[in-house]
C-alpha cells in the first residue's frame, strides 16, 4: 500500500522535539479531508499488544484502533492551536480541516486526553 496525495509532505516540526511532522503543501479549505488509512485491531488483543511500539500513533475507532501507514500518523498534538479535527464514519477515519491552511502550515489536531498523558510532554 501505498499513500499518494501531493497536498502534503512530511517535514521537521516545528514543535520542540517532535521530530517530524505533517505539512499542507498546497491551500487546504476549511472541509477538506485526509482519510487516515491503516491497520485495524481489536483493543486489548493480541495484535494491540504485539504492536505496543506503535501506541503513540494508534487513532482509536469505537473498540477498534487504526495504526496508521501513512500521511495521518505524522500529525502532531497541539491544544492550543489545533488545525484538524478527528471524525469517525463507520470504521473509517478522516481528519478534517478546523479552518483553510497554507501551503507550508503544519497539520495539527488535538490528542485525546489518555493520549495527552500517556505521550505528550508538557507543551
Amino acid at each position: 500500500m501505498n499513500e499518494i496525495d501531493t497536498r502534503f509532505f512530511i517535514a521537521r516540526s516545528r514543535i520542540d522535539d517532535a521530530g517530524y511532522g505533517l505539512f499542507a503543501a498546497h491551500p487546504l479549505k476549511v472541509g477538506d479531508t485526509l482519510m487516515a488509512i491503516g491497520i485495524l485491531i481489536d483493543r486489548d488483543s493480541l495484535a494491540d499488544r504485539c504492536t505496543a511500539y506503535a501506541d503513540a500513533y494508534k487513532f482509536r475507532i469505537g473498540d477498534q484502533l487504526l495504526i496508521p501507514i501513512g500521511f495521518a500518523g505524522m500529525v502532531n498534538h497541539s491544544s492550543d492551536a489545533p488545525n484538524l479535527e478527528k471524525v469517525v464514519d463507520g470504521h473509517t477515519l478522516f481528519l478534517r480541516t478546523l479552518r483553510d491552511i497554507a501551503p507550508g502550515e503544519e497539520l495539527l489536531f488535538e490528542y485525546s486526553q489518555y493520549a495527552q498523558d500517556r505521550f505528550c510532554s508538557d507543551e
